[in-house]
């Protein structure tokens, strides 16, 4: 049920207040009289009138003019009609002019009354409307906004979860270097923040905003996602040849021995000599010693490490060995492919096998660029891309210099070359110490290839030392 507008009468004379509050309690109105300006202030300060109708003139106290001030400071929804008589017409307008709505001249016809009554009620319920549609409109807006908000934060936990899912991917991958991603985003982002508080120098004037500052972790987070793409016997290999590979060589070599002590003792029995079965153990125990020195001479080749020279000249002795392949015809002990592996001059990989292995940087590219970012992520892609490139234009995949070089991209570079260092995780090296590690990225600052400026800040701001519970596990 729709309560029925509420209406004041104020007029000093009681029997036309009266008679006009009955009136429109007939009409269907909730009215009152009040017989002073005083006297109305006061009920409009304990409810609302869609509508007030007031004498202009009242003796004593405050007038019309008083009061339709003091109405529309305590309730400016109230609507304000005067009743004037023909001397005060003029007072009239000039209240029209301060935001009365009306005025009627008395005396007047209840039809007069009842006419200004509904032009202003009209009106009245047109804003009220018009307010209610407004307030929920705003509610709708508001509500609407919270479900944006709401499946904003859906959207950025579903990629967060798609990201972490991405890194467990890679590290399933590479198991050896569980870990290194997440540490590399602490690194870069602390360097960023790091950049943040810097004043003065080269980074003195970049500020990464928070989104940048996300942008960064995620790029961070996946800029080794692309060795999905790298195949997994190149990933994880430690030792120049594969187990396989290196066992088979020295079995090879085993097989050598007993085939060469074979010889010997036939020549001796061809020869006429008797069976000594402590002579033919003696000539095994000589091949044996050779084999152990040759099978020595293959792991010491297998190393990762920097191969020495005099080790590698060695290798020609290895290369014109041969044994008996169980065809009957002779065969290599190394084969081409073997030989080559074992010439490799430093660490693991052949130059074939390094280049799969920098294509990752490619092929995240490739993958981080399909997805279809919003504003505050679209450099994420090129960030990543370049974690690899140096200011000297030797890095890779795409040789950029120094300016082609997103500043972000010089950050995570720093902090992907010292988890890299001192990682205790990968096969082909040993840890590297954080003393050693820091000279070491000093040394490829001066040799123009990682950003002086962001290792200046990462080595004075301690940036290493947000990783430094994490990298011994």
């Amino acid at each position: 049920m729709v309560e029925p507008l509420s209406v004041l009468i104020v007029d000093d004379e009681h029997d036309f207040r009266t008679l006009l509050v009955e009136a429109l309690e007939a009409m269907g109105y909730d009215a009152a009289g009040a017989e002073s300006a005083e006297a109305a202030l006061d009920q409009v300060r304990q409810r609302h009138f869609a509508l007030i109708f007031t004498d202009l003139n009242m003796p004593g106290g405050q007038s019309g003019l008083d009061l339709l001030r003091a109405v529309q400071a305590v309730d400016p929804k109230a609507f304000t009609i005067l009743m004037t008589g023909y001397a005060t017409t003029e007072a009239a307008i000039q209240a029209l002019k301060r935001g009365a709505y009306d005025f009627i001249q008395k005396p007047f016809k209840l039809a007069e009354l009842e006419a200004s009554m509904n032009r202003a009620l009209a009106h009245y319920r047109t804003l009220r409307e018009n307010e209610a549609y407004q307030s929920r409109l705003e509610e709708m807006v508001q509500e609407r906004t919270q479900e944006i908000l709401q499946l904003k934060d859906e959207i950025e936990r579903l990629f967060e979860g798609f990201v972490q899912a991405s890194v467990t991917a890679i590290e399933s991958r590479d198991p050896s270097t569980s870990g290194h991603s997440s540490r590399v985003a602490d690194l870069t982002v602390g360097l960023a923040e790091a950049v943040n508080r810097t004043e003065g120098g080269a980074y003195g004037a970049i500020r990464f905003s928070d989104q940048q500052l996300k942008e960064l972790r995620y790029a961070s987070l996946l800029h080794d996602f692309g060795k999905v793409g790298v195949r997994e016997q190149v990933l994880v290999k430690a030792k120049k040849l594969e187990p396989e590979r290196l066992e088979r060589i020295l079995q090879r070599l085993h097989q050598r021995d007993l085939e060469v002590a074979l010889e010997l003792m036939e020549r001796v029995w061809s020869e006429g000599e008797s069976h000594d079965a402590g002579r033919f153990q003696r000539l095994l125990a000589e091949r044996q010693a050779e084999s152990r020195r040759l099978m020595d001479l293959v792991i010491r080749c297998n190393e990762p490490q920097v191969l020495p020279k005099e080790v590698a000249d060695r290798m020609d002795e290895l290369e014109v060995l041969d044994f008996q392949h169980y065809g009957g015809t002779p065969a290599p002990i190394l084969e081409p492919e073997d030989v080559a592996a074992l010439r490799i001059p430093k660490g693991s990989l052949s130059a074939a096998e390094r280049e799969e292995i920098n294509s990752h940087v490619t092929h995240t590219f490739r993958f981080l660029r399909q997805i279809p970012w919003t504003t505050g992520l679209k450099d994420l892609p090129e960030i990543a891309y370049a974690h690899h490139e140096r200011l000297n234009g030797r890095g890779y995949p795409r040789g950029l210099t120094s300016e082609q070089i997103p500043v972000q991209s010089k950050l995570m570079a720093v902090a992907d070359v010292y988890d890299a260092l001192v990682a205790a995780d990968r096969p082909y090296k040993v840890a590297v110490s954080v003393p050693r590690s820091l000279e070491i990225l000093e040394d490829e600052t001066k040799a123009g290839l990682l950003d002086p400026e962001a290792f200046r800040i990462f080595l004075e701001s301690r940036v290493f030392e947000l990783t430094l519970h994490r990298i011994r596990g």
